[in-house]
């Protein structure tokens, strides 16, 4: 098994502390990075040793996407999870959060756990088997080392060794460049935030809406037509309908999520590996750990708060494979314009969200795009004109800043505002009908605008009086 030479550096960086006495340690690595061979190497090394090991997963396809990857390294292995023969000779341990959660009296005692998207270990079960097995060596393999309500991970882990940023591995070849459009940003105002993200239902009653669904299709076929992708939805019923949607278009598209039976989500899963669907719309079902290879296209149809959830998503289409131009993705969410670009400079921590919106680094305090309003391509703003189709950007930028750890909205929105209290300051400058008339010759209205805007000032002042 040969590593590339940032992962044998996390590696040996890792071994450092080990040897220092540090026992929970967290490897930040983005999405397609490595970090499974990673685990595969670390697991394979335990078990040379004769020390009993678990690899930590909580979602039944990265169960046996993992066991697939450890057989070809001649990793031997059991699982540990609900439909598996238990073989419990077997050193190295590849196991299903839920069920070992169930089984801690009988399953060996680990002297080093891995755990697969070590975010999530601070929750439920997880925190059980950590508490169970507070002797063991802990690792924690993660894209993205903060909760997906920003909250960091210094109460589970004692240190933070950090791997090659997203634009490194892009320009060393290790992860697919791509393009990245933004044809809508949707009309969320009323949907509440519940746990630091929108709340789920309300979410998916104003994502699903048939005109959003149609932009989706629509730009598919303009974009990525022919292109194996992935669709992230923001509820089951908005999913099955873009998947509908998809399919009347004449698109081989199907729905998965976590409520289906297992049989039917694995024959739809193996389907897509195999190509026979080219899109698969799912419910935050393959934002983490799912592996395939073919994927070109994501399309972002789930508005989040969270960086964390976002990044996962995005980093789907971002692998790379023989003949694989760019990844293309598409966001029908606005999440570019709350999150930044992919590769943007990020400077993670233990501290969560609020470390870094303090001072702790990226996103950049300010970070500003460009969203070109003829193809809605996005880019960064050094750019002075779109790389997609050529139009030439205007001095206005599009910027984000962040103030007291939340992220404000964007420059375009405000500019927007402006000239509407512009437009109404004009209007009430207006003293008669024929200042309305001649305002409204200058904007170029129809002459109807003027009578109506005189007999509502009339009306108005008639009440006020």
């Amino acid at each position: 098994m040969e590593l590339r030479d940032y992962q044998d550096g996390m590696l040996e960086e890792a071994r450092g502390h080990m040897r220092a006495g540090v026992r929970r340690i967290l490897l930040q690595l983005p999405t397609g990075g490595g970090k499974t061979v990673m685990a595969a190497k670390m697991l394979g090394g335990a078990s040379a040793r004769a020390i009993a090991s678990q690899f930590l997963v909580h979602r039944r396809e990265l169960i046996e996407q993992t066991s697939d990857t450890f057989r070809r390294v001649d990793i031997p292995h059991g699982i540990i999870a609900a439909g598996f023969v238990e073989n419990r000779d077997r050193l190295v341990q590849i196991a299903g959060v839920h069920t070992l959660g169930n089984r801690l009296d009988t399953a060996t005692p680990p002297g080093m756990i891995v755990c697969d998207e070590a975010h999530h270990a601070v929750a439920g079960t997880w925190g059980k088997i950590l508490e169970r097995y507070g002797n063991a060596f802990l690792i924690g393999l993660t894209a993205t080392p903060e909760r997906l309500d920003g909250r960091g991970l210094k109460d589970h882990f004692d240190v933070i060794v950090k791997g090659p940023s997203v634009a490194e591995l892009i320009a060393r070849g290790f992860l697919s460049p791509y393009t990245y459009y933004a044809p809508g940003k949707p009309d969320l105002l009323g949907v509440p935030t519940r746990a630091g993200d929108f709340n789920r239902g309300e979410l998916g009653a104003a994502m699903d809406k048939p005109k959003l669904i149609g932009n989706v299709v629509e730009h598919y076929q303009k974009l990525a037509a022919g292109k194996q992708g992935v669709v992230f939805a923001a509820s089951v019923e908005h999913s099955k309908h873009l998947a509908e949607a998809f399919t009347a278009a004449g698109v081989r598209a199907a729905h998965v999520d976590g409520s289906m039976d297992e049989r039917d989500r694995k024959r739809i899963v193996s389907a897509f590996r195999a190509g026979d669907i080219e899109i698969m719309s799912n419910v935050d079902l393959f934002g983490e750990g799912f592996d395939v290879p073919g994927l070109v296209y994501c399309g972002l149809a789930r508005p989040t708060k969270s960086l964390s959830l976002h990044l996962q998503q995005v980093g789907r289409a971002l692998r790379v494979m023989q003949g694989k131009e760019q990844a293309i993705i598409c966001d029908h969410a606005g999440n570019a314009f709350v999150h930044g670009m992919p590769d943007d400079p990020r400077e993670w921590s233990l501290e969560g969200r609020h470390k870094r919106a303090g001072g702790g680094g990226g996103p950049t305090d300010a970070m500003v795009i460009h969203q070109c309003l003829t193809c809605y391509r996005v880019s960064p703003s050094r750019l002075a004109c779109c790389p997609g189709c050529g139009t030439e950007f205007p001095n206005r930028s599009r910027t984000l800043e962040q103030e007291a750890g939340e992220l404000t909205a964007l420059e375009r929105i405000a500019a927007k505002a402006k000239a509407t209290a512009d437009r109404k300051a004009e209007e009430r400058e207006c003293k008669s009908l024929a200042d309305f008339e001649a305002l409204g010759r200058k904007r170029g209205y129809e002459p109807g605008w003027a009578r109506h805007q005189w007999s509502f000032r009339s009306k108005f002042r008639r009440r006020a009086a």
